[in-house]
């Protein structure tokens, strides 16, 4: 490969929020429509290499809720490795859970996702705001030698060891110009809606049917495109679009390979991609691009990689590298309530249902598995970073709320019991009556 000629891996992907711009139930009718839409492309376009689902497994779980006959459709393509689930249960903030909802929800992550058919066993971590210094540890843990994410991390280069404080290494790469949108904004946005804007505004004379709820009930809802068919196929500007995205990305990487991703938050695939790729392609000889994935791409910077930058300790720096980079410190603050609740949760779930369930099994007692098994359920639905760090709208707050008081009322009720089962058999038949 010439020097200078560059292998460009564009992951397709989405960053589902669960409950941020609108309250879980509306969020879930809008997973409904782009699972569906995934699994259609997934079956009928070869050539759409794969999808990663965020490094999450919650999202398929609240789409089977309502879509229970597509458990096959999602087995045979999560077999196949082209749908991309995991490690994580949920998407935490790492810096308002504890250590051990952080390892629970990779092990149920891991749980659900093998459940499926397939594990990922890449780091993809880009929705904390900042890294706890042991990740590479726990991570290791779990047979994960890799990281990627952009948030509170300063290094001049996207390629980068992380070190734990046991001497656990990662393997990691921050993303470059864009953030993890390189491709969407540089090259997706402008072929199919004419414009690199994905914040302000919609131009109506686009058209495709735009559609937005303009009442003050939704200042924050997003626009949809009601008719795909009628995008645009903007591809007069893509060839210079391809040149500056490879000059600018070049700027962070050491290597010859990039990676870029193909998808916003709460964004559907196009049932275009694939197309969308030959056409890069075509404009763009003296380069390779690809529909590609998080571990190829990892595995063939790894390949080339020399001498990258060792970094210890928490990744909280706020002076990062990169495009929104931001560690929103004021989240820790926000909300109050949910971070009470979340402590008490914690210390009942962790401390109280469990040691002493375990405790009053040695006796006799019934470990209720199924009964702590929804307690850690409900638990984890409360720890996607927009919902635990009061980001979202007020429902999510409303709804946080109930399911901790549901945990509570379960682990109290589950120590109750096993310290009945341990008092029961305190033989004490030979103390005297006073």
């Amino acid at each position: 490969m010439p020097k200078d000629r560059k292998t460009i891996h564009v992951v397709s992907n989405s960053h589902w929020d669960r409950e941020w711009c609108y309250p879980f139930e509306e969020t879930r009718l809008l997973l409904i429509k782009f699972m569906d839409e995934l699994l259609h492309l997934l079956d009928t376009d070869p050539d759409f290499a794969s999808f990663t689902m965020d490094s999450q497994t919650l999202c398929v779980e609240d789409y089977l809720e309502l879509r229970p006959e597509k458990l096959e459709t999602i087995e045979k393509h999560v077999k196949s490795g082209r749908l991309i689930v995991g490690p994580w249960c949920s998407l935490p903030e790492e810096y308002l859970v504890n250590g051990e909802s952080l390892v629970r929800n990779l092990v149920i992550g891991h749980r659900v996702a093998k459940s499926l058919g397939a594990v990922s066993k890449i780091g993809y971590t880009p929705f904390s705001y900042g890294q706890t210094s042991q990740i590479p540890q726990i991570y290791n843990g779990f047979d994960i030698d890799t990281i990627i994410f952009y948030r509170g991390i300063n290094v001049p280069k996207s390629e980068f060891i992380l070190e734990g404080p046991d001497g656990s290494r990662l393997l990691g790469m921050r993303f470059g110009c864009m953030s993890r949108f390189s491709y969407y904004v540089y090259i997706y946005r402008v072929l199919r809606y004419g414009s690199d804007d994905v914040f302000k505004r919609y131009d109506w004379d686009r058209g495709a049917a735009p559609f937005r709820l303009a009442n003050d009930s939704n200042p924050r809802a997003h626009y949809y495109v009601l008719d795909d068919k009628k995008k645009q196929w903007n591809d007069g500007p893509i060839r210079d679009q391809l040149l500056k995205l490879v000059a600018d990305e070049s700027e962070h990487f050491t290597t010859s390979q990039i990676c870029c991703m193909q998808g916003f938050d709460t964004s559907n695939p196009d049932p275009k991609e694939s197309d969308i790729i030959k056409l890069c392609q075509k404009l763009l000889p003296e380069h390779d691009i690809k529909l590609s994935n998080l571990k190829d791409y990892m595995d063939a910077m790894r390949k080339e990689v020399k001498n990258p930058t060792v970094l210890t300790g928490e990744s909280r720096d706020p002076g990062s590298v990169g495009k929104w980079t931001h560690l929103n410190g004021d989240v820790i603050s926000a909300r109050p309530l949910l971070k009470i609740g979340n402590n008490r949760a914690e210390i009942n779930i962790q401390r109280l249902a469990e040691p002493w369930g375990a405790i009053g099994s040695w006796v006799g007692g019934e470990y209720f598995k199924a009964a702590l098994d929804r307690c850690w359920k409900l638990h984890l639905r409360n720890h996607p970073h927009d919902t635990i760090t009061g980001a979202g709208v007020d429902q999510m707050e409303l709804d946080s709320l109930y399911r901790f008081d549901q945990i509570n009322i379960l682990c109290e009720g589950l120590t109750r019991r096993s310290l009945e089962a341990i008092q029961i058999q305190v033989d004490n038949s030979d103390l005297s009556e006073r």
